[in-house]
């Protein structure tokens, strides 16, 4: 059961969402004013706050909503989960999650208030699941302390990724919510309790089965270690099942195909990562396994199963980055790539599909997701201080000097000189951590970049031979598609989100935090101009006075794709966010030498 607290956070983190993504135009129509004292009369939350705003365009009478002036991509944020409604006759305070979503919706249209009835849902799912990590997360203390001091490399890293699963998503409100998973199968499947079980089986027929290489055999059972016959083995394959894709084979949108046999016996027991339906191997942890599951996380939308068109592309893109690796001076050695060649596929299904990710051998190495960095130790410090006392001699601006550097020297080239725009979000994006070697980035799971390929076949002519992509809309025409993926993922998930976790711990660090990473944006930019590269696409998106912003929340749960025209949920964008670094960039647009040695 969740407590009132957590349903406080998660409505107050919806509230936000709603402000950030000017859900009914609540921020655009909405002024800041004082109520009168007799408004005022009626309210008793003791909550600071530095102003209301006030909505009078929604039905039911005049809405007064608490704020606080400055929010990480937004220019006011919610204080709490409370407000006061005025009408002529009377004045009365509302709370939580269920009366928010039904001011948001009051007369819409039937699709979208259920939609909004189906998030309200999902916002007591997130309550009630974030009690239970709480819980987790007080019972595996003692092992997270370990998580950077453990002499295991690969257990160093599933602490690390562990870790990073108590820390809410900076900007989806409900993340927390694992929609389709009750509490006892969040103990027994999600990466807070860090179970172990064991998978399930088929037997596929060969016909059916479409597979991108030979499996690792480490990974795959014989027949008869299934409690199946022998002979299977001529005209079937064994193929990998989640424990909840299992129990709900033959229901709706789960059938099983004719020919199709269920193993007797489970095998191979594995441990859960921060995606939840990546797995561990207990005796091949560096062979990862990712299976379907039926799963909802960030908007009733995103349905946790595979598209088999991600086995191809991610593939894809793992092949052109290690060319580009190979080629390219600046890069080299600043990146380590999983191996994703193998996967497989029933035909179209998305519950019946795999991939392997072969990691490469790191044994002095420690990995740590980017979404771990703000993630608190049991000590209650956040894991980037540890990592800067055992990696950067104890001085945090060090550590995140060299942690911006390496960010914005890959993913700014990537994207300025190959128009490579990679969905490297904090969980994607891995950090390789050894003694004496510099940091450097794991790539894995870019199955969802945004490429111009027209810029790409100019500095990688050879990327034809790599075949063509599947999913169609990876390669883009728009270049503001690269901006917007840039933007939105490497500068405010990756970089502006850490500095705002890191200063929740300590307010003072924002300031210098955001002034190195200000910084560090022109010296790579600098660098970049210097080898001939065009920086003007980064240059005018650093110089506009609002930067883009996902609105998952509008998207992925409370608008249908209809109203919102969105043809991936995932890339739908407002341009609303309040820009830190505008005034810098716009000053050196104006420089008319800044892109003299570009290459237009």
């Amino acid at each position: 059961m969740s407590s009132a607290a957590d349903q406080r956070y998660i409505a107050t983190r919806i509230i936000d969402a709603c402000l950030r993504e000017n859900l009914r135009e609540i921020v655009t129509r909405g002024v800041a004013a004082a109520p009168d004292a007799d408004v005022l009369a009626h309210w008793t939350d003791p909550s600071p706050m530095e102003g209301w705003w006030r909505l009078t365009h929604l039905p039911g009478g005049t809405l007064w909503l608490p704020i606080h002036r400055r929010g990480l991509l937004q220019d006011i944020c919610a204080c709490g989960d409370s407000w006061l409604v005025q009408t002529p006759d009377s004045v009365h305070v509302e709370h939580g999650a269920q009366a928010w979503m039904q001011r948001m919706s009051a007369e819409r249209d039937a699709e979208t208030q259920q939609l909004h009835r189906a998030y309200a849902e999902e916002a007591d799912c997130a309550a009630a699941h974030r009690a239970l990590a709480r819980q987790a997360y007080h019972a595996h203390a003692p092992a997270l302390r370990d998580a950077l001091r453990h002499p295991d490399a690969d257990e160093r890293a599933y602490r690390c990724d562990q870790l990073a699963s108590y820390r809410d998503h900076p900007f989806y409100p409900t993340a927390r919510a694992k929609t389709g998973l009750d509490a006892n199968a969040l103990r027994c499947y999600a990466p807070e309790f860090a179970p172990t079980f064991a998978l399930y089986w088929l037997a596929i027929p060969q016909a059916l089965a479409q597979c991108t290489s030979t499996p690792p055999a480490a990974l795959w059972p014989d027949f008869v270690s299934l409690g199946l016959p022998a002979e299977l083995a001529a005209t079937h394959l064994p193929w990998p099942v989640h424990p909840l894709v299992w129990e709900r084979l033959e229901q709706e949108g789960f059938a099983l195909p004719e020919g199709v046999l269920r193993a007797p016996h489970p095998w191979l027991e594995v441990r859960p990562t921060l995606s939840v339906r990546t797995l561990v191997p207990l005796h091949y942890p560096q062979l990862h396994l990712k299976l379907p599951i039926p799963m909802r996380t960030l908007g009733a939308l995103n349905l946790r199963l595979i598209r088999p068109s991600t086995l191809y592309d991610g593939h894809w893109l793992e092949r052109a980055l290690r060319r580009i690796d190979v080629l390219d001076p600046a890069l080299q050695g600043r990146c380590v790539f999983v191996d994703e060649s193998h996967g497989g596929h029933v035909g179209q299904t998305r519950h019946l599909a795999y991939l392997v990710r072969r990691y490469p051998a790191l044994e002095e190495a420690t990995l740590v997701p980017v979404a771990a960095l703000c993630a608190l130790m049991p000590d209650g410090r956040p894991m980037a201080i540890h990592l800067a006392e055992r990696f950067a001699h104890g001085q945090l601006m060090q550590w995140w000097g060299e942690y911006t550097e390496l960010l914005l020297a890959v993913h700014l080239r990537l994207w300025l000189h190959y128009g490579i725009a990679l969905e490297a979000n904090q969980q994607n994006s891995v950090l390789v951590y050894a003694d004496g070697q510099p940091t450097r980035l794991l790539m894995k799971d870019n199955d969802a970049a945004r490429i111009a390929m027209p810029q790409l076949r100019a500095a990688l002519p050879e990327v034809d031979a790599l075949g063509p992509l599947q999913d169609a809309r990876i390669a883009v025409d728009d270049p503001q598609a690269l901006a917007h993926m840039f933007c939105t993922i490497v500068l405010q998930l990756d970089l502006q989100a850490v500095v705002e976790g890191l200063a929740e711990w300590q307010p003072m660090l924002r300031a210098p935090l955001y002034a190195r990473l200000q910084g560090q944006l022109a010296s790579t930019l600098a660098q970049l101009e210097s080898d001939g590269i065009d920086t003007g696409p980064a240059r005018r998106l650093l110089a506009a006075p609002r930067l883009p912003v996902k609105y998952l929340l509008s998207a992925g749960s409370l608008l249908s794709k209809q109203l919102t025209g969105a043809t991936d949920i995932n890339k739908f964008y407002g341009n609303s966010a309040p820009n830190p670094f505008g005034d810098a960039f716009a000053d050196a647009q104006q420089m008319p030498h800044q892109h003299a040695g570009a290459r237009r």
